[in-house]
């Protein structure tokens, strides 16, 4: 139920899902996936248990029967789930990152479970995205460990988008559940292409109805504007979740006064790209802006291309300069010897911005577990907040509201 698409159409979609679709057949060799099992899925009957823990390690204690996990990432309430407030992002399995194995890829999900990053997030247009998340889920059937693994996903509309019926929504929330080995969805996060084909609430409320039916425990959006939230929740759709691009380098959700209005409703902001593909890092802190040759994942491009909005590389040699004395400051007053600007630049998304449930970030290893981890210990004072908005005041863009320059509105 993701169709093949028209070279116009493509034109039109974001670039972020264009590189994906694109990139699947050269890049995920180890997976044999091509075009067409990244657009057709089959449903074969919807798993009758969840995955419900991950692998005993060091972190881990208790008996045979069952263990529990000791997180050291803090969770969120969104709606009756408890999402870590640092997520597991599999946006990077659909390709345009670099081969890689699916048996490498659950054990980095293990990996980042057991260090307490229990929340995982994929699509329905990630290619084996959901296949290789619920590979993960499976494993875990014969465990007891708590808390349970949180596989949230989503659900994309590009195509055919005035023929969408309850039935199709159906079969494909089954498909869904199918791929991921869970009884029932715990998050799905839903995307719609054309605003012009003014269907999204309807299907939204088809959503809510298979959420009322069991099939989906919470309901999310990702890459609405504020208007449309509106009327989401004017006409009854109970989003609890909304998944946006957002760092020091985009502040489009807060610019658009989407952040106030998902704090006064309860709606918590799940942030990706916060530190930009690691140009909020010390890897750039200095340097020259990333190369063509350097530009080499979906992920660099898209975040080169954020930075280049937000300004000239000067301006962000400014920020990274000023994230980098915060870095020191929080080191030097014994909040966290290894701090670093990535870390800070997450900090900065969390703690100045009170709409922010949860940070995303993107999985390929096992090489950031621990300096992501370490971002939930500590916090920013006001005085450090305000440091770096002094910069991020000084920006030319991303102009607009969330998501409208991907979608040719800006």
């Amino acid at each position: 139920y993701i169709y093949p698409v028209s070279h116009h159409t493509m034109m039109k979609l974001t670039p972020l899902i264009l590189s994906y679709l694109l990139s699947l057949p050269q890049t995920i060799t180890a997976y044999n996936v091509n075009r067409r099992d990244a657009l057709e899925y089959g449903t074969t009957g919807v798993a009758a248990t969840i995955a419900t823990a991950a692998k005993p390690s060091s972190a881990i204690e208790g008996g045979d029967a069952s263990t529990i996990l000791k997180p050291a990432v803090p969770t969120v309430d969104m709606g009756s789930l408890k999402v870590s407030r640092t997520i597991q992002g599999y946006w990077q399995l659909a390709g345009g990152h670099g081969r890689y194995k699916p048996e490498d890829a659950v054990r980095n999900m293990r990996e980042h479970y057991e260090a307490g990053i229990t929340t995982l997030d994929t699509a329905d247009i990630y290619g084996p995205s959901e296949k290789i998340v619920g590979m993960f889920m499976e494993e875990q059937l014969a465990k007891k460990t708590q808390p349970s693994p949180v596989p949230n996903t989503k659900f994309c509309c590009f195509r055919f988008l005035s023929d969408i019926d309850r039935q199709e929504v159906k079969t494909r929330i089954l498909a869904q559940i199918d791929r991921l080995k869970v009884p029932s969805l715990p998050l799905v996060q839903f995307f719609w292409s054309e605003y012009d084909v003014k269907r999204y609430v309807d299907v939204a409320l088809m959503l809510t109805e298979l959420k009322e039916k069991g099939l989906i425990q919470e309901i999310g959006a990702t890459n609405f504007d504020l208007k449309r939230l509106q009327e989401f929740k004017k006409a009854d759709v109970p989003i609890v979740a909304h998944q946006v691009q957002m760092s020091a380098l985009d502040r489009r959700p807060v610019q658009s006064g989407m952040a106030d209005w998902c704090a006064e409703n309860d709606v918590k902001l799940i942030a990706f790209g916060t530190v930009g593909s690691g140009i909020l890092s010390e890897k750039y802190l200095g340097q020259p802006a990333p190369t063509q040759q350097q530009q080499n994942t979906s992920s660099m491009r898209m975040y080169s291309a954020t930075a280049s909005r937000f300004g000239d590389w000067k301006l962000t040699q400014e920020l990274l300069q000023t994230l980098n004395e915060v870095a020191k400051n929080v080191r030097s007053s014994g909040r966290c010897d290894d701090a670093n600007i990535s870390n800070i630049a997450q900090r900065y998304v969390l703690d100045g911005t009170p709409a922010v449930g949860s940070v995303l970030v993107g999985v390929r290893n096992t090489d950031h577990i621990k300096e992501n981890v370490r971002t939930h210990s500590f916090t920013l004072t006001a005085s450090e907040i305000a440091e770096i908005d002094s910069i991020v005041k000084k920006r030319r863009g991303p102009k607009g509201d969330v998501w409208d320059i991907e979608r040719g509105y800006v």
